[in-house]
């Protein structure tokens, strides 16, 4: 199971830190995404830290679970700001589907992150 979890883990983390460093570089595509969706950009910005520190939180969590349920927590966390952010905007159906599915997936490394400590 442990396995399972690290595997999982990895691809939270790489899919974190590929949004973390989006924000620090944007292309145009993030950029229109940014301004439809009405944030700022400084906070923008701002964002894309706590999104690293879950990147690196999951890969050191698997030495130190606590860490690694931290950090999954965390990025739960982001991604429900984001569906609430997305639905303030009324960005509905498809636009939905990356904040709920790296939500979902979030709460799964969670879980067997616990399960496994």
């Amino acid at each position: 199971m442990f396995i399972l979890t690290a595997v999982l883990s990895l691809l939270l983390a790489a899919v974190m830190a590929q949004s973390a460093v989006r924000k620090a570089n944007p292309d145009k595509q993030t950029l229109l995404l940014r301004d439809r969706l009405g944030v700022p950009p400084w906070l923008w910005t701002a964002v894309g830290l706590p999104e690293a520190f879950a990147a690196v939180g999951l890969v050191a969590g698997l030495w130190r679970a606590p860490l690694g349920v931290a950090a999954a927590v965390g990025a739960a966390l982001l991604m429900a700001g984001a569906v609430a952010l997305h639905l303030r905007v009324r960005f509905l159906g498809a636009a939905l589907v990356p904040p709920i599915g790296v939500g979902a997936f979030a709460v799964i490394v969670v879980v067997l992150r616990a399960v496994t400590a």
